[in-house]
């Protein structure tokens, strides 16, 4: 059985600095990062737009008219084309935010996204829509790869854990716009009734791409880079309000000295090639191994749990249980959208109370729950034409984002980059979305076919999937909460991973040439 245990075996106590947290409002540039952190946790709104808009634009008869009433197989490509395109993009997540940096980025990921909304609205034809599907797809990935570890790399040590939470909330909410503009568009009686919710699905990266620069850059990065004086004013500037003599301040720096400078230091350097072969790392060593055991079965368990029926195909579902309407199908999917999107900002306040894999099993548990009951109304529904267990699977098709959200929303956004130690944490995080993606491809093809073949027998297969999904993280995952965000790879890796390879001890940690005034803090 994996080691759950809370704690890490030699981890030293994360010091409290003289900055309240739990005041942060109070304290100037600490206010201001945190408002700047809603640029990058706006990085996966277009991913939760994309599945709430392809459901209401089911429900809307100018875009099935326009496009020929879409089922089955023609329908799946439809909504594959968004992951493909996230498929081709996780390829450039490491060397893009490796070599430019974290900013630069998420900047290119946003250009791309404004790119696909514009051609996604402007769509003539079948082509033209998969194409800017594609591109929608492929820039949105590029932002999530790199906007996860940049909150998780910016934000206070001591709100690190809620801040990385809250990074996948933006999904519900970019639900939420979709439904509510497809439920405010499809009486329109013409394209638009489809083409504004298309090209509102680039208006978060238009956000995005116009306020990165005010963003502070990650230091671990920076430190990567040489830049040693830049990453300690990001870390006394923001974290203890420009004072130098901050404890914290002065731990948080030689903790990412000791993991990022001596580590691994031409990490930053790496070509798309170098990339390829960087991946040889995720397989050398047992706490690598596991890591990436992990990374692909949390990848396969946001994908596979039942969520990609209710994401992507609401509207069949609706039709199968007697609600046909426009009205209905597009009012149910907004106001689930509204629930889904306050459960998930809750739930991402969770991860530092109650732990990241309580939270991944007590989601199981719920989604297996809302299956099992969408499962028995979806068959009564059918045979006996029983009102009343239609009326079932819609409250358990309610029900059924927070209890993903539980566990697989703010908890694996946060749990999936704080496993990665900094080398290995973007070309990890592509390793991440390059299987989501491919699940999620093979869930939006394969479910129309599914749903149009085995009707609710289709279901089954996920009543059973989940109950493997809960005895695998059961065993496979450990427990992170607790130790700061280096201190976790003593978990996957020993307590060796806190002797560097110079066997000096993090705390004595010097770069030559180093800048006079982070020299400085090697004396505090």
């Amino acid at each position: 059985m994996a080691d759950n245990s809370n704690t890490t075996a030699a981890s030293p106590a994360l010091p409290a600095g003289h900055v309240d947290t739990h005041k942060w409002w109070r304290y100037k540039n600490l206010r201001t990062l945190n408002l700047l952190l809603i640029i990058p946790l706006l990085s996966i709104f277009s991913q939760g737009f994309d599945g709430s808009m392809m459901n209401g634009l089911q429900a809307v008869s100018q875009w099935q008219t326009y496009f020929g009433t879409p089922t089955g197989a023609a329908l799946g490509l439809f909504n594959a084309a968004y992951p493909l395109g996230g498929v081709l993009g996780v390829f450039f997540i490491p060397t893009i935010s490796d070599l430019w940096g974290r900013r630069m980025g998420l900047a290119l990921g946003a250009a791309i996204s404004v790119l696909g909304g514009i051609l996604q609205a402007s769509a003539a034809d079948l082509a033209m829509f998969i194409v800017a599907r594609l591109l929608l797809g492929g820039g949105c990935v590029i932002t999530a790869g790199v906007g996860a570890p940049l909150i998780t790399e910016i934000a206070h040590p001591h709100q690190r854990t809620t801040a990385t939470a809250l990074f996948l909330t933006s999904y519900a909410l970019g639900s939420i716009v979709a439904a509510w503009s497809t439920f405010g568009t499809f009486r329109i009686e013409n394209s638009a009734a489809w083409r504004i919710p298309s090209g509102l699905q680039a208006f978060p990266s238009v956000i995005q791409l116009l306020g990165i620069w005010w963003v502070p850059e990650s230091p671990r990065w920076l430190i990567s880079k040489g830049r040693c004086e830049e990453a300690w004013k990001m870390i006394y500037t923001y974290h203890s309000e420009n004072v130098e003599t901050d404890e914290l301040a002065i731990f948080e720096y030689k903790e990412i000295l000791g993991a990022v400078a001596n580590l691994e230091p031409a990490s930053a350097n790496r070509s798309l090639k170098q990339n390829f072969q960087h991946l040889t790392l995720f397989i050398k060593t047992p706490g690598n191994r596991k890591r990436t055991a992990i990374l692909i079965w949390a990848a396969i368990c946001s994908q596979m749990s039942g969520n990609a029926f209710v994401s992507y195909y609401l509207s069949p579902i609706l039709k199968s249980v007697g609600l046909t309407t426009d009205l209905q199908q597009t009012l149910i999917n907004a106001t689930g959208q509204m629930l889904s999107w306050f459960s998930a900002l809750y739930f991402a306040t969770l991860p530092a109370k109650l732990g990241r894999r309580t939270l991944f099993l007590w989601s199981l548990v719920f989604i297996w729950i809302c299956d099992i009951c969408i499962t028995i109304g979806s068959a009564l529904f059918e045979k006996y034409d029983n009102r009343a267990a239609g009326y079932v699977v819609v409250v358990f098709l309610y029900l059924f984002s927070p209890a993903y959200n539980f566990g697989f929303n703010g908890n694996l956004g946060l749990y999936v980059p704080e496993i990665l130690p900094f080398e290995m944490r973007t070309t990890g995080l592509a390793v991440f979305y390059f299987t989501q993606f491919c699940f999620n491809i093979l869930s939006s093809f394969t479910t129309p076919i599914g749903l149009e073949t085995l009707t609710w027998k289709f279901y089954i297969i996920y009543v059973a999937w989940v109950v493997v999904e809960f005895v695998v993280i059961y065993f496979l995952f450990p427990e992170t909460k607790g130790p700061s965000l280096e201190d976790i790879a003593v978990l996957f890796d020993g307590p060796d991973r806190r002797e560097l390879e110079s066997g000096k001890n993090a705390s004595e940690v010097k770069i030559e040439p180093r800048p006079e005034s982070v020299s400085e803090v090697e004396k505090v």
